[in-house]
């Protein structure tokens, strides 16, 4: 007959009763981390609050400043606390550690193995009890906060559902770690090595992937840095970084990318966790009832798995001694650094496994062949075998795709038109890409730029590529930057709510070489300005030149900032501007010029030569149709991708020096209004001054005696 102290639920009491340590360790961890921020921050806001009231603060700003404190605590509040997520994480280590300790421990072994319950249900028991002393702390402190919030007045901070979802993920993600933690519990002998083996569980996914995108950074031409959307696909296989990246039910605000947007639902992530941790805690619960007693105190208690773990750790360490070794010391300590990372932690393993330094030397063999594999990997890498570079999107697979114009987040389109000249641009940028020399010096019209495909399921691609400057390339760009979707979405002119938010200010610069610039203040008239040119940007497709920039700031709560161009295509609103504020585009003019200089690659001696432009005519000519990208703030404005300061391979960058500041500003002209004929004028003197640096050069006509430019000689 069982006795009462040997059956489930004796032992679960027993398990309670021991593990009280859990239950006060758990309750100060979650006072820590959601209770006192939660009340520190709320305390904060409403002295805040009562400040402004004694200062006479008008009731919109003490409207627009709860809404702010508000959202401040919520992030405490709500499942974007990342101390609360620090804590489950650590909890789920500490329990899954301590509840499979025993394991360790060849008395208590003895003793708990012997009690008349099956391996199954002291496994369960021993799971439930961990569960229990984390979660039940965790709901009773998150019934607190909650009950204070409301008692201080910041109960519409998180609304009910919102909040149910955070404790379901908070729960979702513990037990997933938990599981992971009791597993490698379990998998080992000993519990210092069960500690770092779990480090190697949670954070190996994450090593790899930095690992892989550093070797891809290295060895692939078409290689793009990955976007938020790219890092959170490849990051599911580590738990514990991916759940930073989520606000309970949702997607967190770290996930703000047109492709993976803040706040769209988790559901099918939270689907996947749940799966994984119930096949984890099963096969938890084959791992424990195949363990045998006796590989207490060993460094893994199957010894199956020796080889497996070993290889596997040797090569992600020799590959990560490798890219270091490379980054410090340059291409030739890649291998050396291959070998002796690939050795060293054999060594180290062998050591842990055996327990002795003698072991220091065992399985030469298998070292040589873990190298060899380590060493294949790498080679594979630098051949890319896995045709990262080939790969091209499959247009009836992808679901939107976009441009990444200097860095920024690309906007996400769907009509198939896009689609197609995307896919399109992809095939071309390849084929360019892959068969550039490497010291091609042809012109590229995408240089900074990547292409980003979300395929229907559900990964993103993103390669970066050299477009070859041709008609082709042209056109298709004009279908994507011309449509309504790109400038509907790429635009933070149509971000602006101006329908139920007031206009503060708008600011603009009219001349294209100077940074003064004029402010308006009359709400009204620049909202109507604002609207028309949202209205008349729409009405054509073809390249523009920009001829005025503004900025624009609203009191929104969200989207309250925009800025714009106004190119010589939207007449109307340049007529709204004058009839309102008096203010005319003004373009460069050439008696503010002392000089222009002109920069030339020479390919026959493989070398940048500038000169500088003096005649009058030549640089009255040179500016006729530029524009000053810098002053006109333009950087990083797609919308004008036809602007170019070199064509034909010419490699030419206009840059006039102004009289009366010695400044440099940045020129560019419309595709088709570049000054070919003026600038190859030069090149002859050029192409001298590169073969000899202190000869006296003349343009083709010989009328005009030029002189190198001390940036570039």
């Amino acid at each position: 007959m069982m006795s009462r102290s040997s059956s489930s639920k004796g032992l679960a009491r027993d398990g309670v009763r021991r593990s009280l340590w859990a239950v006060v360790l758990s309750t100060l961890a979650f006072v820590v981390s959601m209770l006192l921020p939660s009340l520190m921050n709320m305390q904060q806001a409403l002295e805040d609050r009562k400040g402004m009231i004694v200062d006479g603060a008008r009731a919109s700003e003490l409207a627009q400043s709860w809404k702010h404190s508000l959202a401040d605590a919520a992030i405490y509040i709500g499942g974007e606390n990342a101390l609360v997520k620090l804590a489950v994480i650590l909890l789920a280590v500490v329990a899954g550690t301590a509840m499979f300790a025993y394991l360790h421990d060849k008395r208590k072994v003895d003793f708990y193995h012997s009690l008349p319950v099956s391996r199954e249900k002291l496994y369960l028991v021993n799971f439930v009890t961990g569960a229990v002393c984390v979660i039940a702390p965790y709901l009773v402190l998150r019934v607190l906060t909650l009950v204070c919030a409301h008692a201080m007045g910041f109960g519409e901070a998180v609304s009910v559902g919102t909040y149910l979802g955070v404790i379901l993920c908070d729960i979702l993600f513990f037990l997933l770690l938990y599981a992971m933690s009791a597993l490698s519990t379990i998998l080992c002998g000993n519990t210092i090595i069960a500690l770092l083996f779990q480090l190697w569980v949670y954070l190996a996914p994450l090593a790899i992937q930095m690992m892989h995108e550093g070797l891809l950074s290295l060895y692939c031409k078409t290689y793009a840095s990955m976007s938020y959307s790219d890092l959170f696909n490849h990051l599911r296989l580590s738990p514990a970084a991916t759940y930073f990246m989520v606000n309970g039910a949702h997607y967190g605000s770290g996930l703000a990318d047109n492709f993976i947007r803040a706040g769209k639902p988790a559901y099918m992530l939270l689907a996947e966790y749940a799966a994984a941790a119930l096949f984890i805690i099963a096969l938890g619960v084959f791992a424990f009832r195949r363990r045998k007693s006796e590989r207490a105190g060993t460094a893994l208690a199957f010894r199956p798995l020796r080889l497996p773990v070993k290889a596997f750790m040797c090569i992600v360490m020799g590959t990560a001694f490798a890219i270091g070794f490379r980054l410090i010391g340059g291409k030739f300590w890649l291998w050396p650094g291959l070998v002796f990372g690939t050795v060293l932690f054999h060594c180290i393993i062998e050591v842990i496994y055996a327990f002795d330094l003698r072991a220091l030397v065992k399985h030469p063999v298998q070292m040589l062949a873990i190298l060899a594999v380590t060493a294949l990997l790498m080679v594979g890498m630098q051949k890319d075998v896995l045709g990262y570079d080939r790969w091209l999107p499959d247009e009836s697979k992808v679901a939107s795709a976009g441009l990444i114009d200097y860095g920024n987040s690309a906007a996400e389109l769907t009509e198939k038109e896009n689609i197609a000249a995307l896919c399109r641009l992809a095939e071309i940028g390849r084929e360019a890409t892959l068969n550039a020399d490497s010291n091609d010096t042809g012109t590229v019209f995408l240089e900074s730029h990547s292409l980003q495909f979300a395929m229907q399921n559900g990964t993103v691609k993103t390669r970066s590529y050299k477009l070859p400057v041709s008609e082709e390339v042209r056109s298709l760009l004009h279908k994507v930057y011309g449509s309504s979707e790109y400038k509907l979405k790429s635009s933070s002119l149509y971000g602006l709510d101006l329908d139920n938010a007031h206009v503060i200010d708008m600011t603009f610069c009219v001349n294209q070489l100077k940074y003064n610039s004029e402010t308006i203040t009359d709400g009204e008239k620049a909202a109507e300005i604002v609207k028309t040119l949202r209205e008349e940007r729409l009405t054509y497709t073809e390249p523009a030149k920009p001829v005025m920039s503004f900025n624009i700031t609203t009191d929104a709560e969200a989207n309250n900032y925009a800025n714009g161009i106004v190119t010589d295509r939207d007449v109307k609103t340049l007529a709204l501007i004058k009839k309102y504020f008096g203010l005319e585009p003004q373009s460069i003019a050439p008696d503010t010029v002392s000089q222009v200089e002109l920069d030339f690659y020479v390919p026959a001696e493989d070398t940048w030569v500038g000169l500088n432009v003096t005649d009058r005519a030549d640089i009255a000519a040179l500016l006729k149709d530029a524009v000053a990208t810098g002053t006109m703030r333009m950087y990083g404005s797609s919308d004008f991708y036809d602007l170019t300061s070199f064509k034909d391979n010419a490699r030419v960058n206009v840059t006039p020096a102004v009289e009366d500041g010695c400044n440099y500003y940045e020129i560019s002209y419309p595709y088709d209004s570049f000054p070919t004929s003026i600038v190859e004028k030069y090149r002859p003197a050029a192409e001298k001054l590169a073969a000899d640096p202190y000869a006296n050069a003349a343009t083709a006509d010989g009328d005009t005696m030029v002189t190198r430019s001390d940036s570039l000689g």
